[in-house]
Order: structure tokens, then C-alpha cells, then sequence
């Protein structure tokens, strides 16, 4: 997939980045099931793969409005 703006790409990049991080903490909670790290997965997890999510989806949304005129090759 060839995204044409380097701001696409740095919001892309960061909504893998978040979304990579939010996982790594998910599965800590899983191996070490302490107050702590459930905590810690629970909040800080769950917004960084919200973060992520939101980041993706406006990524998707401004190449849509982009690309609406144009017709498909």
C-alpha cells in the first residue's frame, strides 16, 4: 500500500507503534496476573490501542475524501 503524504505515514507508523505497545502490555498482564500489571494493561493498554484505532481510522478517512474524485485504474 503506497500512502502519498509523509503525515499519513507518521500517523500509521504511530497507530502500529501504539497498537504494538498496547499488546506487549495485554500480554504481560496475561503472564504476570498482579494488581499492578492488570491495572496497568486495563487503562494504559485499552488507550493506546483507542489511540491506535482512531489514528488508522482518520489515516482511512482522509484518503477516502482524497481519492473520492478520482477514478479507480
Amino acid at each position: 500500500m503506497k500512502v502519498g503524504f509523509p503525515s499519513q505515514e507518521k500517523a500509521l507508523r504511530a497507530a502500529s507503534v501504539a497498537a504494538l505497545v498496547a499488546l506487549a502490555l495485554m500480554v504481560w498482564s496475561f503472564l504476570d496476573p498482579s494488581p499492578l500489571a492488570m491495572v496497568v494493561a486495563m487503562s494504559v493498554g485499552q488507550g493506546l490501542g483507542t489511540l491506535s484505532l482512531l489514528l488508522f481510522l482518520g489515516v482511512v478517512a482522509v484518503d477516502i475524501v482524497r481519492n473520492r474524485g478520482s477514478k479507480p485504474e
